[in-house]
């Protein structure tokens, strides 16, 4: 038997299938045609196939023959005749490149939960090498048990307006992720809020998917208050590798500054106190979650839910405190309370300062 090759990152579970030592023969003459299949994409005679595993030197022609016939059912390979010359293929999109027999229900069930996620984050050209496993995934788990497709009872969903994502140029992210891979700087256009088309050459530190906005973030050393940069890909009309090396923060700093500073709004430098008081309606989300460490609650003698709780006022909680309305009581400290007063719509007129509309007569419409 040919030892499991460590690239193809093979699990304990996946050992235990194939058996503690590795493929057989057979197994190994699969990946080996299927490799040939999908490294050239054009299809193959059988004769090919035969060289491609060793030829004669390694096996019989015929033991190749009954290979094909057998992986044709499994991996879904096209055979096309012309004349005595049989032409073998993989059929488009039918099966993932090296179907190995290691998909449990459990990796597909993994592979259908993160599809949604994954065609948010991913380009084109990636999302779609992995739409044959998402129909595999599927396909495996509809056939344990076709009476109760169980698996479609899991589902997720966003708080908030759900808004159509924007466009991205397809070929634009691919070669934006080709220069994060590699390590190499940008130069990027991109359209401002006010449309003004700015050119920049960039260092790509990484990829941040938010509220259904995929964006670019870059990264300047030389800035040393703030070497943060994001720039809203649905807005990045083209880049170009500029093959110079890119200077960027290590892994760790760029996860943390993702964590907690990106996107964000500070109202004020230092930690606020945060006092609010929670209508009962949506008031067990916050016994049930904490906003810190030290969040404290207290029921009231009205019924409603004291918060205390020591956080950062910031853009994202002014939001989410505005968006309870007239649900929450925000009771302190007074610089939030005064922030969150300029970000509220003035009330409405009392309806005596408003004039009333009268119709127009059917003459007048006709006018």
């Amino acid at each position: 038997m040919a030892e499991l090759p460590q690239q193809d990152g093979v699990d304990d579970a996946t050992r235990r299938r194939l058996g503690s030592h590795g493929f057989t023969a057979q197994q190994m003459r699969h990946l080996q045609i299927l490799r040939h299949l999908n490294t050239t994409g054009q299809p193959a005679s059988t004769s090919e196939l035969w060289a491609a595993v060793g030829g004669k030197n390694a096996i019989a022609k015929r033991n190749v023959q009954r290979d094909l016939e057998h992986m044709a059912e499994f991996y879904d390979l096209v055979c096309e005749e012309r004349g005595r010359t049989k032409l073998w293929s993989v059929k488009p999109g039918a099966k993932p490149k090296f179907v190995l027999p290691v998909l449990d229900q459990d990796a597909a069930l993994a592979f259908i939960l993160a599809k949604e996620l994954l065609s948010e984050f991913l380009p084109d050209n990636a999302f779609g090498a992995l739409k044959p496993w998402f129909a595999e995934s599927e396909a495996l788990l509809q056939k344990s048990n076709p009476q109760n497709p169980w698996y479609q009872r899991l589902v997720s969903k966003r708080e908030g307006m759900a808004l159509e994502p924007p466009v991205i140029n397809a070929r634009m992210l691919d070669t934006v992720y080709e220069a994060l891979r590699d390590g190499g700087q940008l130069i990027i256009q991109y359209v401002k809020p006010d449309k003004i088309l700015n050119t920049r050459q960039v260092s790509p530190a990484g990829i941040v998917a938010s509220n259904q906005t995929l964006y670019l973030l870059t990264y300047a050393a030389d800035n040393e208050d703030d070497p943060y940069r994001g720039y809203a890909l649905h807005r990045v009309t083209s880049a170009v590798r500029a093959y110079t090396p890119a200077t960027v923060p290590d892994v760790q700093a760029f996860q943390d500054y993702v964590k907690d500073e990106f996107n964000q709004f500070f109202l004020f430098d230092d930690e606020i106190r945060l006092v609010a008081d929670f209508h009962p309606v949506v008031q067990r989300k916050l016994e049930e979650y904490q906003l810190s460490n030290d969040q404290h609650t207290a029921m009231l003698a009205d019924g409603w839910l004291r918060v205390k709780a020591t956080v950062y006022a910031t853009g994202a909680l002014q939001t989410w405190l505005l968006g309870y309305g007239n649900l929450v009581r925000v009771n302190g400290p007074q610089k939030l309370l005064r922030a969150l007063d300029a970000m509220r719509q003035p009330p409405p007129p009392p309806p005596s300062a408003v004039k009333p509309r009268r119709r127009p007569s059917a003459v007048q419409a006709i006018k």
